[in-house]
């Protein structure tokens, strides 16, 4: 059982969370965030990746910073982006959490799409993995959306970094590390579902051409089975 001095310990720093606000401004192609509580707390500054409000949002490598001070703090070199989040850690857990989907920041106006696909960059297009649900996947084995077969967008992702379709979400300054790139799925969706009514218009049209031939056929044997049974009566 916990002592009375923890549990008053523990109450005391969610009354302190609960009094404290985490604020996302965008100045220019610039994300800042704002923490302000009572005192100074020991806390770091965790950008996130949360395409799905739902579920858990995923850290960004190499991007969490110490919390300090009042006033804004940037993140140098972070393009802001529909499915950005920054949460505030503390003692292991997170204690605040602020999205740019929100609807206080107006994503609308903001470049690329909720439901774009988070690339993760080291050394160069051939090390592009992709970065979903805890993980980063290599694109020779990612399944978009748990659709079609393992590697079936690899060479097209690839296209898009290497020709400008993508955002890149975030590179060090120095040149050196990974390279984040947020990469438009939806034309690959439609495409997808462009495929799947193409195949069942198909279906249908060879199950129709099938019928009429059985039509067809019941059609001659109708007429022979008359021709014997008028042949017979004769």
């Amino acid at each position: 059982h916990s002592s009375p001095g923890a549990v008053a310990d523990a109450e005391a720093w969610e009354r302190l969370w609960a009094q404290s606000r985490l604020v996302l401004q965008i100045k220019g192609q610039v994300l800042t965030c704002s923490l302000s509580a009572p005192c100074d707390l020991l806390a770091e500054l965790v950008p996130c990746w949360q395409p799905v409000p739902s579920e858990p949002c995923q850290p960004l490598p190499g991007l969490k910073q110490p919390a300090g001070g009042k006033g804004p703090q940037e993140f140098e070199g972070l393009w802001p982006h529909p499915n950005l989040c920054v949460q505030v850690w503390s003692g292991g857990q997170v204690q605040l959490t602020q999205c740019l989907q929100d609807r206080e920041y107006c994503w609308g106006a903001l470049p690329g799409r909720p439901d774009d696909l988070l690339l993760l960059e080291r050394g160069g297009n051939a090390s592009l993995c992709a970065m979903e649900r805890g993980a980063c996947t290599p694109l020779a084995n990612f399944t978009s959306r748990g659709a079609g077969h393992p590697g079936l967008l690899e060479q097209d992702l690839r296209q898009d970094v290497a020709v400008g379709q993508c955002q890149q979400l975030w590179h060090p300054s120095d040149g050196t590390g990974v390279v984040l790139w947020a990469c438009p799925l939806h034309k690959y969706l439609r495409t997808h579902w462009a495929l799947v009514w193409m195949g069942v218009l198909l279906g249908a049209a060879c199950l129709l051409l099938l019928l009429l031939m059985k039509k067809e056929d019941m059609k001659g044997w109708l007429k022979s089975l008359r021709a014997g049974y008028g042949s017979s009566g004769e």
